[in-house]
């Protein structure tokens, strides 16, 4: 058991990321090394294999070189909570030797060194290129027609477990990712992850939860010193990646009831709304909502620790702006319309 070790800086820092690389990797990942019979990415697999590129064979042995998993150096450490798979692209062909080196001595030495990731060290940055070339190629021949639902899926995870916790806090949300991560009130989530044992405080780094729509059975974790902490999980059971809503015809006229104030509550829908309009500070978001500062600054603290805002000092006040994500979830769950 690995103990991920929160103060409170962490539990304010901790948030939601949503990658399409994790989901090539995990999606193209072989039957047997990382996922299991009758899972969501096999039966994907089995759908787009025949449109599988030329192109995408280095990065295809990459990832199935070995059943532990994949070098460090391919889970991209960014800034950005929404990523677009052409900037964790390029993150990873800036990936310095050094660190391609040390990713792979951690599959053993000589010839226990897996062939694919032997190679990949020994070709530096042109074995980087191709394996990069690679990933953008199956994404689009095989992930990017399927890439919008499944991320309507992921956001409706994330949205759902903001709510968790706006209501019970953010530890209860984390108890509810699965059953191999359990939360601790003295602020530990113990995580188990086969015979692995050991202890990791975050630091006030936070830690970056990333849903997977092909995760289904397990979690996964990457904690270090010198990046930022992530935590690889599954999206609930009840959640599958819906077909996309009639945009034009009477369908798309039809009064709908508010799927933002369904996941949040009615209240912190009309915050998030409220934020989306422009950067605001506390009193500002108060006044655009009739409530009394401290309510809004309530609100924006939970919806600060679901990834749904950011806020930034300035001076002596504080402003609150959508992030990527809370972006992307007013886009898909707009207001309703009134009654005809």
């Amino acid at each position: 058991m690995i103990a991920l070790k929160f103060g409170v800086a962490d539990l304010a820092r901790t948030r939601f990321v949503i990658s399409p690389f994790d989901h090539l990797m995990a999606g193209s990942a072989r039957l047997g090394v990382h996922q299991g019979s009758g899972s969501r990415s096999e039966r994907w697999w089995r759908d787009v294999r025949r449109h599988v590129p030329h192109r995408a064979v280095r990065f295809l042995e990459v990832v199935n070189a070995s059943p532990i998993g994949v070098p460090d150096f391919m889970v991209a450490d960014l800034d950005a909570v929404r990523r677009q798979l052409t900037d964790e692209l390029d993150a990873l062909l800036s990936v310095p030797q050094q660190a391609v080196e040390e990713g792979v001595a951690g599959f053993g030495s000589g010839p226990d060194v897996p062939t694919a990731l032997a190679r990949l060290r020994e070709d530096g940055s042109r074995g980087l290129r191709e394996v990069s070339d690679g990933a953008w190629a199956l994404f689009r021949a095989c992930l990017a027609p399927d890439w919008p639902d499944i991320r309507r899926a992921l956001e409706a995870d994330i949205a759902a477990r903001a709510r968790t916790a706006a209501r019970s806090g953010i530890g209860e949300m984390l108890d509810s990712l699965h059953p191999n991560a359990v939360w601790r009130d003295e602020g530990v989530l113990e995580c188990t992850l086969g015979d692995l044992e050991g202890s990791f405080d975050l630091g006030g780094r936070g830690l970056e939860l990333r849903p997977n729509y092909f995760v289904q059975r397990s979690i996964g974790l990457l904690a270090g010193p010198d990046r930022q902490s992530l935590l690889l999980h599954p999206i609930a059971t009840s959640i599958t990646a819906p077909a996309a809503a009639p945009t034009t015809g009477p369908a798309a006229r039809t009064p709908a009831a508010d799927g933002l104030a369904a996941v949040l509550g009615p209240a912190r829908a009309r915050v998030l709304r409220a934020v989306a309009g422009s950067d605001c500070s506390t009193t500002e978001l108060a006044r655009r909502l009739g409530v009394t500062p401290p309510s809004a600054s309530a609100h924006a603290a939970a919806l600060r620790t679901a990834g749904l805002i950011a806020t930034r000092r300035e001076g002596r006040q504080v402003r609150h702006t959508l992030t990527e994500v809370g972006h992307d979830l007013l886009l898909d769950n707009p207001p309703p319309l009134p009654p005809a």
